[in-house]
């Protein structure tokens, strides 16, 4: 769609065509009306499309949350919807009209296009004899999820193998990090797939009389694989908390080594220090004098040696 020119689309079941046209035309239009706004352009049609002004001033914000669920006017349902895809993670949004004949897509930030190729799939998908708005606005939210499926079973592989490599004991220096990263990737995900909970769940209750009532099994549906898919981020979430505790134990065992290292090299090593401290006292000792004085203290201290091995390995100390 070309910027600045409004252009909507009509579902025509009568000539069984998807007619493009503008604005100026748009009231007296009959049949289902689908269009695709940047935010600009929508400060420029609100007036003629009668689109509650505080909707409008929420579009130019910067949205911060994703439970903003949806609103429900006398016209129009509204809602804002922060998307996990693009380039800029959790940063791409948009925002939905709903109104008795019309569909409205706001493109508030979309940085890899997703949304504008969603759009434009709808139109090829459709045509005015089997379109209905309920199927449209469904076909439209699946979109938002379109791959996630796949998406969540590569991380179910990815935890798979992080998990391997902390049972081989060959985890990195940097695993924590990705444990970090995982986990806040999960987070996201589990409340962009709360918004769309909310979303279809506010639309299949129906209470602005909006939607036929034989349609709304499609909104029931895309519910459903919400559900799902919110349901298996929890199972990661989860999995990634165990793995994150298997870690941790990981790294108390190597601990525990290195500690138990150092408790043996130590208790040998005491018995050494009291012989060395003993003949460096300040005392004329006859072994000094002894020829055999020196060897004998050598051949000593390795006898010590030997027997607090002996001793350790006997109770399984080393």
């Amino acid at each position: 769609m070309e910027g600045g020119g409004f252009i909507f689309y009509r579902f025509d079941q009568k000539s069984n065509t998807v007619a493009p046209f503008s604005l100026p035309t748009l009231p007296n239009v009959d049949g289902l009306i689908l269009g695709y706004l940047s935010v600009a352009e929508l400060d420029d049609v609100a007036d003629a499309l009668e689109l509650p002004p505080h909707t409008v001033q929420q579009c130019r914000r910067e949205l911060r949350h994703f439970r903003g669920g949806m609103e429900e006017g006398e016209r129009y349902l509204f809602a804002t919807i922060r998307r996990t895809g693009g380039d800029a993670m959790g940063e791409d949004a948009i925002a939905l009209y709903v109104g008795k004949r019309l569909f409205l897509v706001v493109d508030i930030r979309d940085s890899d296009g997703s949304t504008h190729r969603a759009f434009q799939g709808l139109l090829r998908r459709f045509t005015p004899t089997t379109v209905t708005k309920e199927r449209l606005i469904a076909a439209f939210l699946d979109t938002l999820i379109d791959g996630d499926s796949k998406l969540l079973e590569e991380l179910e592989f990815t935890f798979s193998e992080l998990e391997d490599a902390v049972l081989r004991d060959a985890a990195d220096d940097d695993f924590t990090i990705r444990l970090l990263h995982h986990k806040q990737y999960l987070l996201l995900l589990h409340n962009y797939y709360e918004q769309l909970i909310d979303i279809g769940e506010t639309l299949f209750e129906n209470e602005s009389r909006l939607f036929a009532r034989a349609e709304l099994r499609h909104f029931h549906r895309f519910v459903g694989r919400v559900e799902r898919l919110c349901r298996t981020v929890a199972i990661l979430r989860e999995q990634l908390s165990q793995l994150r505790d298997a870690y941790q134990s990981t790294l108390d065992l190597r601990l525990g080594r290195i500690m138990k290292a150092f408790t043996v090299l130590s208790a040998i090593c005491l018995p050494l220090s009291l012989i060395v401290g003993w003949y460096g006292m300040n005392f004329d000792m006859p072994e000094f004098g002894w020829r055999w004085g020196y060897p004998m203290v050598a051949i000593l201290c390795a006898a010590v040696v030997l027997i607090c091995i002996k001793i350790f390995k006997k109770h399984h100390w080393m």
